[in-house]
């Protein structure tokens, strides 16, 4: 999860021993791990929010705190040098939390970096942008603006859930993720890209020609759907290309949607803190919500965090099979579970189980279908059984 500077309001912790016992004992430090794979430690790293692999290997990184974009080599070797730095806004959830390499990046060489530009130095008010850098062995160079006219966040309500992540679709089009910097009221707003999903192009932010809302004068054609709260991060299914995207709430009610274009997902109608209701909204429905162990979505103090997704094939890891990796936190618990995907539309969760732990920001997959993850200390890897000595 993205490093905040307080505690969410009223969250109680549940200890990690106990999820251990109520879920996979072996995957939360015993033996051996029910899906045959190994943590090891890549590097200690400053809250790597973000990661993206290279085609020859090496590993993108992105400093939530400091601005830095790091590079660790295919060999494994942190660079002493930064590849590049933004100057951020830091307030609650802000600052560098998006990370992407261009589709083309064997020829153009583009790193693409999501965070909060400061506006005011005196004030906290700050700015999401996109911008990006061209690698120069390993330097990044160039900067160019793609994303800059975002709103900036207000002074009443500086803005918990601002930027969230970047990723290229399986179009070619950027996909950027907003929160609803604390105005919920804008949310249902299409004229405003608060608590949207945006789909513009690499090249210059423009939007793609086919989105939903482009031929709406009312709406910034930008948006590929709506109605998010604190959309920290999103996937796309390796086979169709569908998006299944996480949605935290206030309320007990954290979502994983299944993200259609021109899709209303309904915030803020969820009800008022601590009376929840899942199910208030008439607009698309989350195809699952989290919750801590032993609780119900919805139940008071039950909510998680979920902040990094990626799917994983069972071709490098077998007892995994073909799935979803979520990584899921809230005080002491950190855990990566899996989410096996079913039904005619893989819109059915039908098992949620636990990995490993301490997964607490993000997950990338190497060009050789390695799982990496990252928390606010170090960047870990999943090694299956079969490729250890």
């Amino acid at each position: 999860m993205f490093h905040r500077v307080r505690m969410r309001t009223g969250i109680l912790a549940l200890g990690v021993a106990v999820l251990c016992l109520a879920t996979v004992a072996t995957a939360c430090g015993g033996d051996e791990n029910p899906f045959g794979v190994k943590s090891e430690l890549v590097t200690a790293a400053d809250h790597p929010a973000a990661m993206a692999f290279a085609p020859d290997g090496r590993l993108f990184y992105a400093e939530q705190l400091t601005g830095n974009i790091r590079v660790v080599t295919a060999e494994g070797e942190l660079l002493e040098e930064p590849f590049a730095q933004v100057e951020l806004a830091l307030y609650i959830e802000w600052g560098l939390t998006g990370l992407a390499l261009d589709p083309d990046f064997e020829t153009n060489h583009y790193v693409y970096a999501f965070f909060t530009e400061p506006v005011d130095p005196d004030t906290p008010i700050g700015r999401p942008a996109v911008v990006r850098f061209t690698d120069s062995s390993n330097k990044g160079v160039d900067p160019e603006v793609i994303v800059g006219d975002l709103p900036e966040t207000l002074p009443a309500a500086p803005g918990f859930n601002a930027n969230g992540r970047i990723h290229f679709g399986p179009d070619g089009f950027l996909y950027v993720s907003l929160g609803d910097y604390d105005t919920p009221e804008l949310v249902q707003d299409l004229s405003n890209p608060v608590g949207k999903m945006l789909r513009v192009s690499k090249e210059d932010g423009s939007p793609a020609p086919d989105n939903p809302f482009v031929d709406d004068p009312e709406a910034d054609p930008r948006i590929f759907a709506y109605g998010f709260r604190e959309p920290f991060d999103f996937a796309f299914e390796p086979g169709t290309g569908q998006i299944y995207g996480s949605d935290n709430t206030p309320v007990s009610c954290e979502e994983l949607n299944l993200i259609q274009p021109g899709a209303n997902y309904g915030w803020p109608e969820v009800g008022e803190f601590p009376y929840a209701d899942c199910e208030a909204s008439e607009e698309t429905k989350a195809i699952h919500l989290f919750a801590q162990e032993g609780m119900q979505p919805g139940d008071f103090l039950s909510m998680v965090v979920v902040s990094g997704l990626e799917f994983v094939s069972g071709d490098t890891y077998p007892l995994l099979g073909d799935s979803l990796l979520v990584c899921e936190s809230e005080s002491e618990t950190k855990l990566m579970k899996r989410l096996t995907l079913s039904g005619p539309e893989l819109d059915q969760v039908t098992a949620e189980d636990v990995v490993v732990e301490d997964c607490q920001s993000d997950i990338a997959v190497s060009p050789d279908g390695i799982i990496y993850y990252s928390n606010e200390e170090e960047i870990h890897r999943l090694v299956p059984e079969s490729a250890e000595p």
